[in-house]
C-alpha cells in the first residue's frame, strides 16, 4: 500500500527538525563555550590584578620602613642584586641591612619553592603551612598566585615566567634562619615585537622592579639625594596566560583598526625563533630550565620561556596572554 503524500511530508519535516536541533545545539554551545572561557580567563585576571596590588602596596610600605642605606644602594640592588659582589664596595653594615630586608620583607629566592613531598597527607599539610610561615612577607602574599610545576622530578610552586637555575649562591638566604632556596630563580618575557608568525622578541622583567624613568637621565629615586628625595616606587608583575582561549595577531599595527578580524593568524609557540633585545631589562644570570614533560601546566605554563603552548588549528600555538603590572609609591620614612 503506497504511503500518503502526508505522511511522507511528516516524515519530512521530523527529519528537518532533527538537523535543525544539531544546528542549535553547534551555536549555542560554541557561543556556551565562549563564555565559560572569557569569565574563566578574565575571572582570573581580576584575582591575580587584586593580589599582586595587594602585593605591592605591602611591599612598598615595608621597605619604606625599612632602615636601608640612604645613598650607598639602589632600589634594584635591594630587590634582587647580588650585594656581595666586592666590586660594589658595599660595607658590612650595607650588606647586612640588605640581608635583613629580604629576611623580612622580599626575597626572589622564593619564588619558586619546593613542596614537601615525604609523609602522610596531614604531616604534609603541616609542614607546609610552617613553611609559607617562615617566608619574607612579600613572598607569603605571592602564594597564592604560584601554579604546581615540576623541574629536573622535583615539585615545586613556582611565581608564573621563566624559569633558570641560580649560579650565584653567594646571596642566598641562610638555610639556618629562613627555608632552604630551591635554586631556581624567576624573570618574566615581555613581549616587544612579533615575526610574521607570531614568533616573539621579548625583553625580560623581574617579578618584583623598582620604577624608574624611562627617558632623561636613570637616576634611582629612591636614594635620597635623587630629586624625588627618596622614594620606594614598585611594580609587580604577573603573567596571566588562559587555558582556554588562543593568542591571534593582527596584520597591521595600525591603531585606527583595533578591531581588525584575526581569525586564521594564530600566534605559534616556537622557542627556537624567540629573540630577546640587545640590551634587557633585568637578565636571567643563569641557564633557563623547561618544566617537565606531563606536568600539570605542560601547556599553559610550559617551555623554556615560559610563554605555553597549545594543540589548536592542527599546530601548536601560543595561549591569550596579558602581563598584569601593579604599582605603588611611598615617601621612604626609615633611613640607616
Amino acid at each position: 500500500m503506497d504511503e500518503s503524500p502526508k505522511s511522507v511530508s511528516h516524515r519530512y519535516r521530523l527529519r528537518q527538525r532533527r538537523g535543525q536541533s544539531l544546528v542549535e545545539f553547534a551555536v549555542i554551545a560554541l557561543v556556551v563555550y565562549m563564555l565559560l572561557a572569557a569569565i574563566l580567563t578574565f575571572g582570573f585576571m581580576f584575582y591575580a590584578a587584586q593580589g599582586t596590588q595587594a602585593a605591592v602596596d605591602l611591599a612598598a610600605r615595608e621597605t619604606s620602613r625599612t632602615p636601608l642605606p640612604a645613598n650607598s644602594v639602589t632600589l634594584e640592588m635591594v630587590l634582587y642584586g647580588d650585594y656581595t659582589d666586592p666590586a660594589l664596595g658595599l660595607s658590612a653594615a650595607d650588606q647586612e641591612a640588605i640581608r635583613r630586608f629580604r629576611q623580612t620583607v622580599y626575597d626572589e629566592h622564593y619564588l619558586v619553592i619546593e613542596l614537601p613531598t615525604d609523609g602522610p597527607a596531614t604531616e604534609l599539610s603541616t609542614r607546609w603551612r610552617e613553611l609559607v610561615a617562615r617566608l619574607p612577607l612579600v613572598n607569603q602574599q605571592l602564594v597564592p598566585l604560584m601554579i604546581p610545576d615540576s623541574f629536573n622530578d622535583v615539585d615545586v610552586l613556582r611565581y608564573p615566567g621563566a624559569v633558570y637555575e641560580d649560579d650565584n649562591p653567594d646571596d642566598n638566604p641562610d638555610p639556618s634562619v629562613m627555608p632552604e632556596p630551591s635554586g631556581f630563580l624567576v624573570r618574566i618575557p615581555i613581549v616587544v615585537g612579533r615575526s610574521a608568525t607570531g614568533v616573539e622578541t621579548i625583553d625580560w622583567v623581574a617579578a618584583v622592579e623598582p620604577i624608574v624613568r624611562e627617558a632623561g637621565p636613570r637616576i634611582d629615586p629612591f636614594k635620597v639625594s635623587s630629586p624625588e628625595r627618596g622614594i620606594v616606587g614598585l611594580r609587580i608583575n604577573y603573567p596571566s596566560q588562559s587555558p582556554a582561549m588562543s593568542s591571534f595577531r593582527h596584520d597591521t599595527a595600525d591603531p585606527e583598526f583595533p578591531f581588525e578580524p584575526t581569525v586564521g593568524r594564530p600566534n605559534l609557540a616556537n622557542d627556537a625563533g624567540v629573540v630577546v633585545v640587545t640590551n634587557p631589562i633585568a637578565p636571567p644570570d643563569g641557564p633557563l630550565v623547561s618544566p617537565d614533560e606531563g606536568n600539570i601546566h605542560r601547556t599553559t605554563y610550559s617551555g623554556e620561556y615560559g610563554l605555553g603552548g597549545q594543540q589548536a588549528l592542527g599546530q601548536v600555538v601560543r595561549p591569550y596572554r596579558r602581563v598584569i603590572s601593579s604599582q605603588a609609591i611611598f615617601r621612604r620614612e626609615i633611613l640607616q
